[in-house]
């Protein structure tokens, strides 16, 4: 059997012993896989990392060998992906590998430092819904600012776990968070686990964001502006469609099209957030800009939310 040794000394060349990546197999893990204990080790140090015994209760071992409780974890982590439950992870199984990368100390620092922070329409809106870097904290320990929004955040309240620039998922469906997530051009693994936030709200959606969050990692600039774009275009839609019943029994009432710009913002800003009485705003905007400010004013509801959202600022 050759050695290193003897294939320098026919060689007349040395090479490097084999380094692991750190993010990537070389062979398999799991079941009837190779199990070479270097690479055991590597998943069982990312399923580790990666919340395990938080979200399921269960301790795994991290010693090299393929037992049945590294397996077990495996399939843990497959069927969250929605991938088939086999217990063996390849080479070729990169959403795996990069999902539980995403979750380990430091991958919580992103990539994307630097990205678009500009919407063609709805700024107002986008500005309001969260923020971007602004110091060297953690983004999942920030509790200062407004939320930093390219990772799963909850902003409390009755809100549910929420993506991006106000992406709630609280009244959505399975099936319509992982289409959306995916026109928005979010990784496959990513939508799938996001997925599972399907009408999840209060302490669940917090639940749910501190044991997913570090999983799915951070969303890019463009992503972002993508979902924005996507969950906007459908409120102002919405905002649009009520305006024009609403005014259809208010003589003089201008078409939409015709309201000063900064009312229309303002508007699909106060529906993007949620709005409780949508006729007597509407009335409010069909009168002028004036008396959008006072209404909003009066209204304790809206006022709550007036220093984060500037809608007074924007309407001068």
């Amino acid at each position: 059997m050759n050695t290193d040794r003897e294939f320098t000394h026919m060689t007349g060349r040395s090479h490097a012993p084999m380094t692991l990546h750190p993010d990537r197999l070389f062979s398999s893990v799991g079941t009837c896989g190779t199990n070479a204990p270097a690479e055991v080790k590597k998943i069982q140090q990312l399923i580790s990392g990666a919340g395990y015994r938080q979200s399921t209760g269960r301790t795994l071992k991290i010693d090299g060998q393929c037992g049945q409780g590294t397996i077990e974890a495996i399939r843990w982590y497959q069927r969250l992906l929605n991938m088939s439950p086999s217990g063996l992870i390849t080479s070729v199984d990169t959403y795996f590998i990069q999902a539980l990368s995403n979750a380990l100390s430091p991958h919580w620092r992103p990539r994307n430092t630097r990205g678009a922070l500009r919407v063609y329409e709805g700024q107002i809106t986008f500005d309001a819904e969260g923020s971007d870097y602004i110091t060297a904290v953690e983004p999942f320990r920030q509790h200062r600012y407004l939320n930093f929004s390219r990772i799963l955040h909850w902003p409390g309240g009755r809100s549910g776990v929420t993506l991006g620039r106000g992406y709630d998922m609280r009244e959505r469906s399975t099936g319509e968070i992982y289409a959306t997530l995916r026109q928005a051009g979010i990784e496959e693994f990513k939508a799938v686990i996001c997925s599972r936030a399907a009408y999840l709200r209060n302490h669940l959606a917090a639940q749910f964001v501190k044991v997913y969050g570090p999983l799915v990692g951070e969303i890019t600039h463009e992503q972002q502006i993508r979902l924005f774009e996507i969950v906007y275009r459908i409120k102002s839609g919405e905002t649009r469609y009520l305006y024009s019943k609403v005014a259809k029994s208010l003589p003089g009432a201008p078409p939409w099209n015709a309201l000063d710009q900064k009312i229309r913002d303002v508007l699909v800003d106060i529906f993007y957030q949620g709005v409780k009485d949508a006729p007597d705003l509407i009335r409010a905007a069909i009168k002028g800009k004036n008396a959008l400010a006072s209404h909003i004013r009066n209204d304790m509801n809206l006022m709550r939310y007036e220093d984060q959202r500037k809608r007074f600022r924007y309407l001068q």
